[in-house]
């Protein structure tokens, strides 16, 4: 399955820009209902016969069609963010399932992966990514998930395992990301800082969105038939 992702764009922190910020407010008779935000950054282009870089007037930063896909872009991300919190109580159920029939101490000595997982505490929550590594174990030791169509064999595995990690991944800069357009095309973009990472820009689109919702979906489906199995297993 061919996904797109949040991709990596030229725009350095360093580089000269400014963010536009007009908010406007919108009335049912005397009543606020609304404030449309549309946050725009402005990478600046210097005059050489001026000091100071030239800022942009742009009817279009005004057009109720770019509030409105801030508006959309906005829900989107918000729905999607829901729906990978989802995942995460799924996953958990899942791994709590597996566990009622397998000793953690003996998944751990499975293979050197696996082994490099003793540094969880078990005993507290773990995190959404320590949970998928644990069922990257699981699932790449046990024939068991074999059984299972999207696992049959180590390439697929390993590709569901690639696309869980990316899934995770994103889901991180939709929740801690913040976004603006980029102007002059009023791309919508995301400001992220990964853990040991620097801050730096992604770009998205409503395709990218959308193939989260499948990436979801594939995920949200394969959890579903390996916890019916593993509930008959009780």
């Amino acid at each position: 399955m061919k996904i797109s992702r949040p991709f990596k764009i030229d725009l350095k922190k360093a580089d000269l820009k400014a963010e536009i910020f007009l908010p406007k407010k919108l009335y049912d008779k005397d009543e606020l209902v609304d404030i449309y935000i549309a946050p725009t950054l402005i990478k600046l282009d210097s005059n050489n016969d001026v000091e100071k870089p030239i800022l942009p007037i742009d009817q279009k930063m005004l057009d109720k069609n770019i509030y409105e896909k801030f508006n959309r872009i906005t829900y989107s991300i918000g729905k999607l963010n829901r729906l990978a919190e989802l995942i995460n109580d799924k996953l958990k159920r899942t791994i709590a399932l597996y566990l009622a029939n397998n000793k953690i101490e003996e998944i751990l000595e499975r293979n050197k992966k696996c082994k490099d997982l003793k540094k969880y505490n078990f005993q507290k929550d773990l995190t959404f990514g320590e949970l998928r590594n644990v069922f990257s174990c699981i699932i790449k030791t046990d024939k068991e998930f074999e059984q299972f169509e999207e696992l049959e064999d180590g390439e697929k595995r390993n590709d569901f395992s690639k696309l869980f990690d990316g899934y995770i991944n994103d889901r991180d800069s939709y929740t801690h990301g913040i976004l603006s357009f980029l102007y002059p095309d009023f791309d919508p973009i995301l400001k992220i800082k990964p853990p040991n990472t620097e801050e730096h820009y992604v770009g998205i689109s409503e395709r990218i969105l959308r193939d989260n919702l499948l990436t979801y979906d594939k995920i949200d489906q394969l959890l579903d038939k390996i916890n019916l199995v593993w509930q008959q297993k009780r």
